[in-house]
């Protein structure tokens, strides 16, 4: 394998992480359950609430 090679695997590897930067949450980062639309019109984790941006549902009224 030569030095481009590997140059060319971590520019491909790179624009991978900003490509999945990028794009909406499909699925909660706390346990992966797939996100859900909520009564506001977002998303949200029904399991533990989570919300894109990383608020919970219930931040808005102290954490309850």
């Amino acid at each position: 394998m030569s030095w481009e090679q590997l140059a060319d695997i971590l520019r491909e590897a790179r624009q991978l992480a900003q490509e999945d930067a990028s794009a909406p949450p499909t699925a909660c980062p706390d346990d992966g359950i797939p996100l859900e639309a909520s009564h506001d019109g977002g998303l949200h984790c029904r399991f533990c609430g989570w919300r894109p941006g990383g608020r919970y549902i219930g931040d808005a009224l102290g954490g309850l």
